[in-house]
C-alpha cells in the first residue's frame, strides 16, 4: 500500500554570511536532486516532491512510501528524508561527506549464532 506523507521544515543558515535567497534556493534544489536520486534506486519511494518558499527558509518534502503499515512508512519516511538532507549537505557537523558509487548495493542474510 502506499502511503503520502510529508513533512514542513525550516531551515536557518550556518553561516549567516550565506543566507541569501540563492543559496537556499541552490540547497533546496539539492534536496529535490538528491530525493529523486533516491527514489530512482527505491522502488519504494513513489512521486517524490519538493514544495519551497525561499524568502521563508521552508521546504516541504512530499514522498509516497510502499509499506504494510502507516507505522512503517512512518519510518521509513523519516529515514529516507534524513538520508536526503545529509546528502544535500544539511549532515551532522564533522562527518567525512562521501558520494556512494554503488547505486544497488548487494544486501545479504547473515547468519546469526546466539551462544
Amino acid at each position: 500500500m502506499t502511503h503520502y506523507l510529508a513533512a514542513d521544515l525550516t531551515f536557518v543558515p550556518a553561516d549567516p554570511a550565506r543566507d541569501t535567497d540563492d543559496e537556499f534556493d541552490a540547497f533546496t534544489d539539492t534536496i529535490a536532486d538528491e530525493l529523486l536520486e533516491l527514489a530512482d534506486v527505491d522502488p519504494g519511494i513513489i512521486d517524490p516532491d519538493v514544495t519551497v518558499r525561499i524568502s521563508d527558509r521552508w521546504a516541504s518534502v512530499l514522498m509516497g512510501i510502499e509499506a504494510d503499515s502507516e507505522d512503517d512508512a512512518f519510518r521509513l519516511f523519516s529515514a529516507n528524508l534524513r538520508a536526503v538532507l545529509h546528502a544535500a549537505g544539511a549532515g551532522t557537523a564533522a562527518w567525512p561527506v562521501f558520494k556512494p558509487s554503488t547505486k544497488v548495493p548487494e544486501v545479504r542474510r547473515v547468519p546469526v549464532t546466539c551462544s
